[in-house]
């Protein structure tokens, strides 16, 4: 006689893959997907799944798309030309919408960790990169659109 699992399968425990964000000269690439900013919401689901959470913004046309499990946030009007995703390494940043957990992922700036190369980021590449600092520690990394190019 085995053992069975009665437990609805539908409401365990998921195992999550890391996010991997690597970040060339000319090219980002979320868990090794090439992306371009602006993006869409099809592109975005095709890589980390459905949002869990899409709430609208109130007193404005923005609603926010959240991946709760990613720590990984993005506010936009249209769906269609998403400017930017926002990596939430702390989420107690104060957003008025935030995933509910801390983005754990890997964030790499040509080949080297983030935080060793990001001064080399300059205006000329195809998308923009940022450091948010609150009170001397990072809370969260934006990627997207770079509109000087």
């Amino acid at each position: 006689m085995g053992i069975f699992d009665f437990r609805d399968p539908s409401k365990r425990k998921k195992k999550s893959t890391p996010i991997s964000v690597e970040c060339t000269a000319t090219e980002i690439f979320l868990n090794n997907t090439r992306i371009s900013f602006p993006t869409n919401y099809t592109v975005l689901k095709n890589i980390l799944g459905e949002a869990s959470r899409i709430e609208p913004i109130k007193n404005t046309n923005n609603k926010v798309y959240l991946w709760d499990d990613c720590g990984i946030y993005c506010s936009t009007a249209n769906p269609d030309k998403m400017l930017m995703l926002l990596l939430v390494e702390d989420n107690r940043y104060g957003l008025g919408h935030q995933p509910l957990k801390n983005f754990k992922g890997k964030v790499s700036i040509d080949g080297k960790p983030m935080a060793e190369n990001i001064q080399n980021v300059d205006i000329d590449r195809p998308y923009m990169i940022r450091s948010i600092i609150k009170e001397q520690k990072q809370v969260a990394i934006a990627i997207g659109w770079n509109p000087g190019v």
